[in-house]
């Protein structure tokens, strides 16, 4: 299937797309130490300028020591801190949340090495330009809010939820540590990934009647969502840069209603996963989900809610999903059905091979190095043939990035269920294979 490029993405921008683009890397580049000047830049306000040098204050000397330290590889401490997942979503609206003081707030806790590492950890098959534009394309363009908001979500991450610790553990780590609830929504199958819809997006099955609130804490289930989130990242090739997910309602009771975990990842999606959902499919609902559906929908977003189909039939899927790709029990042609295979010994075995983990992260670093030089180079630019040329050879770094995550992937990341079956194949998404 030959997918367009979309607009809004790196190999799309307008030309105000791609100053508002420059804008956010300057914050970033002179936040981490690094001084680049934007060529007829308007004039910053103040909240803007406290942004760029929070953290870094100083003279320019004490600036670029500190950067040279990521040149060589510098390795930032990992926080301690352990706080509870939650979601940032408020009663108030999310625009609330990002205001200029926000970015204060996020930075607050933070060194400028931990917001570099947290960036470039962030990454998987994705290029670093296009993960920025999901934040651009969320604000509006607004490069004042979507830094505020991208701010934000490397705090979380880091702070807050652990992502990362949770994508390379895997199921596998809450095993080794006792966490029967969290192993158990894996065991159920609640969620998995099948097929793609016609616009090339991967798909997401949740199935709510295998829920009971009783059978995990809520602990339990935001870890799972925050799992199964980030490892359908794992999915994704470029251009392709959301997923659809399909709610199978098949056989749902209110006893399998439990709004905490509706509302943790309708909030976790449209605050820290912006632009990652295409479409929403909530399929064959029960004659008692009116109700819920007018509690839920007033936590949603317009931008989602306008995301969402409601669909009876495999008629009505087949408008969105080819036939061969809906499974055989909702009408559709495939027949495939998801059961859990338990971790296989042996299978993390290159999670110990730390001779090639090494290289590979050093190759990263020497790559990231370039397609910093080739930012600023980009930023700088006086002419468009010159922003142009340092453009492109930033999309060809942002692809030698992917590579290299796919290649490192196995020696970091220990293997899910999705990995068993076949689901997840990450160098398929970084365009190593067909």
């Amino acid at each position: 299937m030959s997918i367009p490029n979309p607009s809004g993405r790196v190999t799309t921008l307008s030309a105000d797309e791609e100053r508002k683009l420059k804008e956010v890397w300057a914050h970033f580049l002179r936040f981490w130490g690094t001084p680049v000047t934007l060529p007829s830049a308007p004039k910053r306000t103040a909240t803007t300028t406290s942004v760029a040098s929070t953290k870094s204050n100083g003279d320019d000397k004490g600036k670029k020591k500190m950067f040279s330290k990521f040149r060589r590889g510098h390795k930032a401490s990992k926080s301690s801190e352990k706080n509870e997942l939650t979601s940032t979503r408020s009663n108030e609206s999310i625009e609330a949340n990002y205001t200029h003081k926000s970015i204060h707030e996020s930075f607050k806790d933070l060194q400028p090495e931990d917001i570099y590492e947290n960036f470039w950890n962030m990454l998987r098959t994705d290029s670093p330009d296009n993960l920025i534009l999901r934040f651009l394309r969320a604000r509006k363009w607004d490069s004042d809010k979507a830094l505020a908001m991208l701010a934000h979500t490397l705090h979380w991450r880091l702070k807050e939820s652990h992502v990362e610790d949770l994508l390379f553990g895997g199921e596998k780590r809450g095993i080794d540590n006792g966490e029967d609830g969290f192993h158990l929504q894996f065991k159920l199958s609640k969620a998995y990934f099948r097929g793609y819809d016609n616009e090339g997006r991967p798909i997401v099955i949740i199935r709510p009647r295998l829920h009971h609130s009783n059978e995990q804490t809520e602990e339990d289930i935001q870890k799972y969502t925050l799992l199964v989130i980030e490892e359908a990242r794992l999915l994704l090739k470029e251009p392709v840069d959301s997923c659809s997910v399909l709610f199978d309602l098949t056989d749902f009771t209110m006893s399998n209603m439990d709004y905490a975990p509706v509302k943790f990842m309708i909030g976790v999606f449209e605050a820290h996963y912006p632009e990652s959902l295409g479409k929403l499919f909530i399929h064959k609902a029960p004659w008692i989900f009116p109700p819920i559906w007018n509690i839920v929908k007033n936590w949603l977003d317009p931008v989602v809610a306008a995301k969402i189909s409601f669909t009876k039939t495999a008629k009505d899927l087949h408008q969105f999903i080819p036939m061969k790709y809906i499974p055989n029990s909702l009408g559709g042609e495939d027949e495939f059905e998801m059961e859990y295979v338990e971790p296989v010994e042996g299978e993390d075995e290159l999670l110990n091979d730390k001779s090639t983990r090494d290289q590979l992260k050093s190759q990263r670093k020497e790559i990231i190095t370039k397609f910093i030089e080739a930012t600023v180079n980009w930023i700088e630019s006086n002419s468009d043939e010159e922003s142009k040329k340092f453009l492109n050879e930033k999309i060809e770094l942002g692809h030698q990035l992917s590579i290299n995550y796919a290649q490192l992937d196995p020696y970091i990341r220990a293997r899910s269920v999705f990995d068993r079956i076949g689901m997840i194949d990450v160098k398929k998404s970084a365009g190593l294979e067909n």
